[in-house]
């Protein structure tokens, strides 16, 4: 009796573990990440949360969703200098300071060598 029982609960733990399980489904898109950044770039409660809590509070991981968002949503430079700026200067965070320097130095056709100096000591500020 008692080792049909254990008979019984061994073969039903074996059929239950026998069950194959649904494999992970994976959402594909047409969607390219230039798209899904620039509806981030488009979502004004998002971009004003993040801002402010780069500005106000120093966060460097909204700064580098903010940073994500401007580079590949294509608002690099006329986005993230401000923010980038602010960073620098009142939180001295160097990753900050070289994006202004990169930003600065992005053509380098029309840098003059005011914004060269000025890039060139944002540089030296990020090490």
């Amino acid at each position: 009796m008692k080792s049909n029982i254990i008979l019984i609960v061994v073969i039903l733990a074996l059929a239950f573990a026998c069950n194959k399980k649904e494999e992970a489904k994976v959402n594909i898109t047409s969607e390219n990440s230039g798209t899904f950044f620039k509806k981030k770039l488009s979502n004004q409660k998002l971009m004003d949360s993040l801002e402010n809590r780069a500005l106000f509070n120093g966060d460097t991981l909204a700064y580098n969703e903010l940073k994500g968002i401007y580079y590949i949503g294509g608002q690099k430079v006329t986005g993230l200098l401000y923010y980038s700026l602010i960073m620098s200067n009142k939180y001295n965070y160097k990753r900050a300071s070289y994006d202004v320097y990169d930003i600065l130095t992005h053509d380098k056709k029309v840098l003059d060598d005011k914004t060269k100096k000025m890039a060139n000591d944002y540089l030296k500020k990020s090490r």
